[in-house]
């Protein structure tokens, strides 16, 4: 059984998309830290590597 935290994942219907098609960074820093806490951890290195490579600073 899996539990997710108490945050709820994104709404695709409300992230933003960027006019290249990828997604916003934001949404996607979002999107890649629920993920992280849902996927295997055979899928973190990857996770990590996406996470990295969109970090947003607030």
């Amino acid at each position: 059984m899996i539990v997710i935290a108490a945050a709820s994942p994104p709404d695709p219907r409300v992230m933003q998309w960027q006019s290249n098609g990828e997604l916003d960074r934001r949404d996607l820093f979002d999107l890649l830290r629920i993920l992280q806490t849902v996927e295997p951890p055979i899928h973190s290195d990857e996770l990590s590597r996406l996470g990295a490579k969109c970090s947003v600073s607030s």
